[in-house]
């Protein structure tokens, strides 16, 4: 696992040597499974997000933070990411929730202003009740579609 480990952030420190394409200043307006997420270009590298993600009891809402790696270029560019998210969990059972951690990934630049992207993380989730805590760490998966203006 730590050779594993070790691969991965030599990859990701060979791919930040350059920046990736020009989001700086853009607003992106997006879907994800099951959410919308709204993204700003603070830099060509590194973007901002609010999202807000729904389910049949549970209402998530946060920000994230990428910081892009250099763009692979081709017909349709991709652009590798890694990031970090930290999120409030509501919910009528619950007093607390909250959930942080970190993620890779990828966006295709399908078109100049569209891209399709997932991601992969470790996560930590804290929730509190009247019945007491509960905190675990876990795997996120993430796809969605961004459009940007």
């Amino acid at each position: 696992m730590k050779k594993v480990l070790a691969v991965m952030l030599g990859l990701v420190f060979v791919a930040s040597i350059a920046s990736a394409a020009d989001l700086k200043g853009k607003v992106g307006l997006g879907f994800n499974w099951p959410g919308i997420q709204l993204r700003y270009g603070i830099t060509d590298s590194i973007l901002a997000e609010a999202r807000v993600q729904m389910a049949s009891n549970n209402v998530v809402v946060g920000g994230r933070g990428y910081y892009l790696l250099k763009e692979i270029p081709g017909n349709m560019a991709i652009i590798p990411y890694v990031g970090g998210e930290v999120d409030g969990i509501l919910n009528q059972y619950l007093t607390s929730g909250y959930m942080a951690g970190g993620f890779v990934g990828a966006d295709l630049m399908v078109k100049k202003n569209i891209s399709i992207g997932g991601d992969v993380g470790l996560s930590g989730v804290w929730l509190g009740s009247t019945l007491g805590t509960y905190a675990d760490w876990g795997l996120i998966f993430n796809v969605g579609v961004t459009y940007y203006f």
